[in-house]
């Protein structure tokens, strides 16, 4: 069933909207999670913290492709609902060739500094090894992993979201296939995951530029461009809630880390590594409808359909909290089995993980209302209460929480930070929805 942006979106058509893109992100965290898995298991405690310690700094570089993907995609559909597909095309092509030239500067420069990063982020002496081993590997694929995190975006955005969604899984089975192969068979260690990881992700960007190399069925292919910094700015600085919510959860990570090799050592940090393998599982369900909820805004807007965009609004709202629930209510329940599947082997760092994820799993009932009332701003080119929204409920008040909590109620209430910043973000969203949904499609607009 082919859904255009310019239908009207019933429930049912957002979510077979969203589905593709939904499989997509369900791939990606799942085969993820498989990979923290075999590290786990094959290579012990060690190398699993190690590799929860390095990942999140890898995810906050990686995260301006959500940026540009999300920024991008409100951009292009607008002049796509305008009917200016030669303009759409010439600045498609200049995000990529943007997020190449982003990559290679950042993995040059990871690749030097890399030993005196990890000791920043907390390693001990014991770690730093660990670290090192699999970041030296993993920090070479920076360019690859940026294109196929903003084509999650992209993808709709070219209403083509069954692709991204097939290589997605041809990206994460391979990822699996390398991954039992490098650790299991030949037994290269932490190397062999980062090695995984990295060619996997080769794969996916390989189809996805020989794709886009040649005219093709979503009218979208590379053609030559002028840099246009300013309109690169604007679309950076649009989009820039979406990598906020993206690196803010990476960054979070870092800080959670920081404070749990303070307070409850490498335990602490194993047990929020397995939240957040579980947690991007959720939340990348989230992330999958604001990415249909950016593009057909951005495509409605540009073609004018104000009430078109207060019906999709409400209905996201709807859908996200009702997610929210079920989720919540699987992750406190699962807690215990998820836990085992990690973790099983170590008693005391199983029941710092059940904790954990127990508590954490109360942040899914809002998450989903914050982030698409984020992306509605976005899809509006209303960047900053876009922004204001993210930065707050994603970065500041959990942040705040984390310090906070652990004074206030002792180390293992920790955990609390996440769900009570998500009351935040909801309390800002909820407020300027209020504010600016009015006044949509006015002259005050």
């Amino acid at each position: 069933m082919k859904i255009e942006l310019s239908e009207h979106f019933t429930y049912k058509k957002i979510l077979l909207y969203s589905l593709p893109n939904i499989g997509t992100m369900l791939a990606i965290t799942s085969f993820q999670m498989a990979d923290g898995f075999f590290v786990s298991n094959w290579l012990g405690v060690s190398s699993f913290a190690a590799v929860n310690l390095v990942f999140p700094l890898l995810m906050m570089l990686v995260a301006p492709g959500f940026m540009i993907g999300e920024g991008g995609s409100a951009f292009i559909s607008k002049l796509k609902g305008e009917g200016n597909i030669e303009k759409a095309r010439q600045y498609f092509t200049l995000l990529v060739a943007v997020i190449f030239i982003w990559g290679a500067f950042f993995s040059t420069l990871m690749v030097i500094f890399l030993p005196e990063i990890v000791r920043m982020l907390g390693a001990s002496e014991e770690l730093v090894p660990y670290c090192l081993r699999y970041g030296r590997i993993l920090f070479l694929f920076i360019a690859p992993l940026l294109i196929t995190t903003s084509f999650q975006s992209l993808w709709v955005m070219a209403e083509k979201s069954e692709t991204g969604f097939y290589l997605s899984v041809v990206q994460g089975v391979t990822h699996v296939i390398l991954d039992w192969l490098f650790i299991v068979v030949l037994e290269y260690e932490i190397e062999g995951a980062a090695t995984a990881t990295g060619l996997a992700t080769i794969v996916n960007t390989l189809i996805t530029l020989w794709y886009f190399s040649r005219p093709n069925a979503s009218g979208l292919h590379f053609v030559r461009f002028r840099f246009d910094l300013y309109r690169l700015a604007k679309i950076c600085y649009n989009g820039i809630s979406e990598m906020v919510d993206a690196v803010s959860v990476n960054i979070l990570e870092l800080v959670y880390n920081l404070q749990l090799m303070l307070l409850l050592g490498q335990l602490g940090v194993a047990a929020i590594g397995v939240h957040s393998y579980v947690g991007e599982v959720f939340l990348s369900v989230f992330f999958a409808i604001n990415t249909t909820t950016v593009t057909v805004v951005g495509y409605k807007y540009g073609a004018g359909d104000f009430d078109g965009i207060r019906d999709l609004m409400k209905k996201n709202i709807v859908l996200t909290l009702g997610l929210g629930f079920v989720m919540t209510a699987v992750g406190v329940s699962l807690a215990d089995d998820i836990a085992t599947l990690y973790l099983g082997y170590d008693p005391e760092a199983h029941a710092f993980a059940t904790r954990a994820l127990r508590i954490c799993a109360l942040e899914f009932f809002l998450y989903g209302f914050c982030l698409v009332t984020s992306g509605f701003f976005t899809g509006l080119d209303r960047g900053t209460i876009s922004a204001v929204i993210a930065v707050c409920q994603s970065l500041i008040a959990p942040i705040i929480f984390i310090y906070l909590f652990p004074v206030l109620f002792g180390a293992d209430n920790i955990w609390y930070a996440a769900p009570a910043a998500t009351v935040v973000g909801a309390i800002l969203g909820t407020a300027f929805l209020i504010k600016k949904m009015p006044l949509l499609g006015t002259e005050e607009d």
